[in-house]
């Protein structure tokens, strides 16, 4: 007969989650796909954008390259975290 763990009771247990590695690829898959759909909306509204605020390409230009400067930062400035905290600062 064998005995149950104090505590622990077969209805307790926790079960781990079947094909958890292609439930993260799916997720990651869809953030991917979510983020670039993401960044191409600035170029779709770019005719309307300009005619609803009366701006010139060079105007658009400017707008876009600060939102690419401002991405790229936080992108590397996030991955430069996630390093450090990789290998044991903080």
């Amino acid at each position: 007969m064998r005995m149950a763990r104090i505590g622990q009771n077969s209805s307790t247990r926790s079960q781990p989650t079947r094909h958890l590695r292609w439930w993260i690829g799916a997720l990651l898959f869809a953030f991917t796909v979510i983020n670039y759909i993401d960044r191409q909306t600035l170029s779709l509204l770019a005719p309307y954008l300009k005619q609803d605020y009366h701006w010139t390409n060079t105007d658009y230009a400017n707008i876009v390259i600060t939102f690419r400067v401002a991405y790229s930062i936080g992108q590397t400035s996030a991955e430069g975290c996630w390093t450090a905290l990789a290998q044991g600062a903080g």
